[in-house]
């Protein structure tokens, strides 16, 4: 009878999908980096009431929550270079989009559905810091956005931080889908390892612990960050 686990099979399968793994962390933490950049923005038109942005942050808050990952990924992928072809007929100046690499298109899908969670996210950790502070900044002499560096922005990150880390665990797990527009990450390495050894079960299950590793991690980095924030947090309210 076969044995049920191959075990020296999950550990040369392991090896092999660790040079997956810096593809999945790139993936993750550039599209979150641009999604906390993009996410603050908009949270800043929203809270400020700024007239033509507060509208743009309004319709990209509802066009991004409502489409799920894949679907926003295959807009981005297929939609994306129609534009830029167009573009290019229209004006002659050349995009080059025939070019761009699967890469920036995933991370292009990616940010734009989690920068619509993080703007929320920011907007509901910027409200929860009295809006008195601000107003005292103001009245000693700072300018709107020194204080709300200095002042606003420190303690709303206090809120927004564990929601932050739920956010990026979810975007570790979301960036297997990109498999689907040919960009070869972790859990797309190992489709094609099971693929070709017929070893499901030993494949997933290294997969499956390999994310769950790479979470405990960031969980751990998170918890570190939250722990010096709340610090912050205590001696502000001194």
């Amino acid at each position: 009878m076969n044995k049920l686990l191959e075990f020296s099979f999950m550990w040369d399968t392991f090896i092999y999908l660790l040079e997956y793994i810096p593809v999945t962390l790139f993936l993750a933490v550039t599209s979150m980096v641009l999604a906390i950049i993009i996410g603050l923005f908009s949270a800043v038109a929203l809270v400020r009431n700024i007239p033509f942005f507060r509208q743009l942050a309004k319709f990209y808050l509802l066009f991004g929550r409502a489409i799920p990952t894949m679907v926003m990924l295959y807009l981005v992928y297929f939609g994306l270079p129609v534009l830029l072809m167009a573009f290019t007929d229209k004006t002659g100046i050349d995009t080059g989009y025939q070019h761009v690499p699967p890469m920036v298109f995933a991370i292009l899908g990616l940010t734009v559905h989690t920068g619509a969670y993080l703007t929320e996210i920011f907007r509901a950790a910027i409200l929860s810091v009295d809006k008195g502070q601000m107003e005292a900044a103001l009245s000693v002499g700072m300018t709107w956005a020194q204080g709300f560096y200095r002042i606003i922005f420190r303690q709303a990150a206090v809120f927004a931080v564990p929601l932050l880390a739920n956010q990026f665990l979810g975007l570790i797990k979301s960036t297997s889908i990109v498999f689907t527009i040919t960009v070869i990450e972790l859990l797309g390495a190992a489709k094609i390892a099971s693929a070709e050894h017929y070893r499901y079960l030993e494949t997933y299950l290294v997969v499956a612990m390999m994310y769950w590793a790479v979470s405990i991690l960031f969980e751990k980095l998170f918890s570190v960050a939250e722990q010096k924030l709340s610090l912050f947090k205590k001696e502000a309210s001194l």
